[in-house]
């Protein structure tokens, strides 16, 4: 496992709590902008401590909390903002809600300080400047992505310039995906094909390519999807990996971009993978009835152990798709941000609502194998071809980033699934409330409805 090249530990903004979404001023042991970027070293260092932000902060606030609000994880303790999450009813107060929201921004704000600070810059070698700053707007994408499909419209920040930006209000969600795509597509055309320093955990140009195809699936472009996803498939740089629990070790074959972790292991492992006793985020029945017998990615990517209970024991699972509890320099994993698997879902999909039912069962019969099915049937109905590749999205990416809320929310049926799995699922529940604390320093935003 290799080191980025971190200038100072004090530039990892890792205790920064926003005042509000607007006014991010740096932490007192945060180098200065002209130090920063006064050559092409610390610029990059900028630009890979962004990167780290991820593992960091944004994975133990938002993954496990994204399937706690769903049906793959249930919490049984008492924090009050867990059982939020846990009852789908979220408030305006939830610290970790708010976390979501001020960590995302944050990157935000840090990709459009080297943005700024790059794109008149005449002392670095044109070509490293083209990258980091192709680097910052796909990182910029990538973050207004999950904003946007999390919290609905939200304020589309383009600069760190706080006159700019203390009265700003909702932009419309068409906007701000007008705004990911240019970010992707600018990424696309400036981004090598090659990844830097060998390792897959800085943006390429298939990375960019891999985010359209998603961003043109979730806009229901299904021929652009299927053509995208096409192109990093066809590419020859990246294969299955030959089974799941390799999936999530650092270079796997599957892994088009992976969000390195320092020691081999990610942020929020000792939170999921129990040592004894009883699993603090179990999985839920749901999911595990969800599984075919013999899916090896039930066996892979859950946990499971034994808790006694008066003279019986209570098998219990838990998120396992990343095994390291701490480190581990001999498999080492890195935190999984796009890779292979969702392309081939992404033009099966792509492929099933245009009516091309065997390219699709072609495509979802390759992740089938991996995981050890059998494969579908060439003469499935178009509407069994869409419920196998629901089936897919939901166990390919189960405890992965959301998807199970952003594809339920996405394809019309989040009300429809939760509201039959849990009693306090109210329809507002399809957006994350605004944090109260930015409503109360921005009196331009808005609350979503139902907060």
């Amino acid at each position: 496992m290799k080191k980025l090249p971190y200038i100072l530990i004090g530039l990892l903004p890792l205790f920064f709590s926003c005042k509000k979404l607007v006014e991010v001023g740096a932490p007192e042991n945060q180098l200065t902008t002209d130090k920063i970027f006064a050559d092409t070293a610390s610029a990059t260092a900028a630009v890979v401590n962004i990167y780290a932000l991820f593992d960091k902060t944004i994975d133990p606030n938002y993954n496990k909390y994204l399937g706690i609000y769903t049906d793959e994880l249930f919490f049984p303790g008492s924090t009050s903002f867990s059982v939020e999450f846990n009852q789908s009813r979220l408030t305006s107060v939830n610290a970790d809600v708010s976390s979501i929201w001020s960590n995302y921004y944050f990157i935000i704000y840090s990709c459009n300080q080297v943005i700024e600070q790059l794109q008149h810059n005449t002392k670095f070698p044109a070509g490293k400047t083209v990258t980091l700053i192709g680097e910052a707007k796909f990182l910029r994408a990538y973050a207004n992505f999950y904003l946007v499909n999390t919290f609905g419209p939200v304020p589309l920040i383009l600069t760190t310039d706080v006159a700019q930006t203390a009265k700003a209000a909702r932009a419309d969600s068409a906007a701000v995906y007008r705004q990911i795509v240019r970010d992707l597509e600018d990424a696309q055309n400036s981004l090598p094909e090659s990844y830097a320093g060998g390792e897959k955990v800085r943006a390429s140009k298939r990375a960019a390519t891999a985010m359209l195809a998603r961003v043109a699936l979730y806009q229901r472009n299904w021929m652009q999807a299927a053509e995208l996803a096409t192109m990093v498939i066809g590419s020859g740089l990246y294969s299955l990996s030959p089974t799941p629990s390799d999936v999530f070790l650092a270079g796997s074959d599957e892994a088009i971009l992976q969000f390195w972790t320092q020691n081999g292991y990610i942020a929020d492992a000792a939170q999921l993978i129990p040592t004894s006793g009883a699993p603090n985020y179990p999985v839920s029945a749901s999911l595990l009835s969800a599984f075919e017998p013999g899916d090896l990615r039930k066996t892979s990517w859950l946990g499971s152990i034994a808790v006694a209970s008066g003279s019986n024991a209570v098998t219990y699972y838990y998120p396992y798709k990343y095994h390291n509890r701490a480190g581990n320099s001999g498999a080492a994993e890195y935190l999984s941000a796009l890779r292979l698997a969702e392309q081939y879902l992404i033009r099966a999909e792509a492929n099933a609502q245009q009516g091309n039912i065997p390219a699709c069962i072609q495509d979802l019969n390759v992740i089938r194998e991996r995981a050890g099915l059998t494969d579908l049937s060439p003469g499935l109905s178009a509407d069994a071809c869409m419920a196998a590749v629901t089936q897919e999205w939901r166990l390919e990416f189960c405890l992965e980033w959301g998807h199970r809320f952003l594809n339920l929310k996405r394809t019309g049926r989040l009300n429809a699934v939760m509201g039959a799995y849990k009693q306090t699922w109210l329809p507002t529940g399809v957006l994350f409330p605004v944090p109260q604390k930015e409503l109360t320093y921005d009196a331009f935003l808005t609350q979503n409805a139902g907060y």
